[in-house]
C-alpha cells in the first residue's frame, strides 16, 4: 500500500471515529435523548425500570402526569418528577397534620412537623439546584427519601398501625427515589 493511500485510510478512520465521539457526547449531552430516539415513554421506562418490586407503581405513576410524559429530556422529566414529588410530600405533609390534631398523637406529630417538612425542603432544594448543581440535585433528592423512611419508624415504635400513612410514607419515599434516578441522568458538572 503507498502512502497515499495509507495517508488517506487513516484519515478516514481518524474522521469515523471523531464522528462517533462527538454522537455519543452529544447524546450525553442531551440526556441519552439521542439514542433512544425522541419518544417519552423510554425515559419513564428506563427510569422505572430501576426501582425493582415497584417498577408498575413508578410507571402508574409517572404516566399520569402529563408534564412528566411530555418532557422532551432527562432535564424536563426530572423537573417534573420533583415537581410532583414536591406536590404529594405536601399533601401528605397537610394529611398528617390534620390526624395530629385529631388524633393527638406526639409520633403523628413529629411525621406532620419534622419529618415531612424535612423530605419538602430537600426536594426543593433538589429542584433549585437541577440546572446548576444536577450532582447536588440528586443528592437531596435522595436524602428526602429518609423522611417517610423516619416517619413510618417513628409510628411503628408508637405501635400505629394506619394503612393510609404507611401508603403516603411509600410513594413519597418512592417519588423521591424516582427523582434521584432521573436527575442520575443529567450530565455532570
Amino acid at each position: 500500500m503507498n502512502s497515499s493511500a495509507l495517508c488517506s485510510l487513516m484519515l478516514t478512520l481518524c474522521l469515523i471515529l471523531i464522528s462517533h465521539s462527538l454522537l455519543l457526547a452529544n447524546a450525553k449531552a442531551n440526556g441519552h435523548r439521542g439514542l433512544l430516539g425522541n419518544s417519552q415513554k423510554p425515559m419513564i421506562d428506563q427510569i422505572c425500570n430501576q426501582t425493582s418490586e415497584n417498577e408498575n407503581e413508578c410507571l402508574n405513576i409517572l404516566k399520569a402526569d402529563p408534564k412528566i410524559v411530555q418532557a422532551k429530556d432527562y432535564f424536563e422529566i426530572s423537573k417534573a418528577i420533583l415537581e410532583l414529588a414536591i406536590t404529594k410530600s405536601k399533601k401528605g405533609q397537610e394529611f398528617l397534620k390534620g390526624l395530629a390534631q385529631k388524633t393527638g398523637s406526639p409520633a403523628i406529630a413529629l411525621c406532620a412537623n419534622q419529618w415531612y417538612p424535612y423530605t419538602v425542603g430537600s426536594l426543593g432544594s433538589a429542584l433549585a439546584e437541577l440546572k446548576e448543581s444536577p450532582d447536588t440535585a440528586s443528592y437531596d433528592a435522595k436524602v428526602a427519601g429518609d423522611g417517610p423512611v423516619y416517619c413510618e419508624e417513628a409510628i411503628a415504635k408508637a405501635h400505629i398501625v394506619n394503612r393510609d400513612i404507611s401508603a403516603i410514607n411509600h410513594q413519597t419515599s418512592l417519588l423521591s427515589f424516582v427523582a434521584f434516578l432521573a436527575t442520575n441522568y443529567l450530565p455532570e458538572d
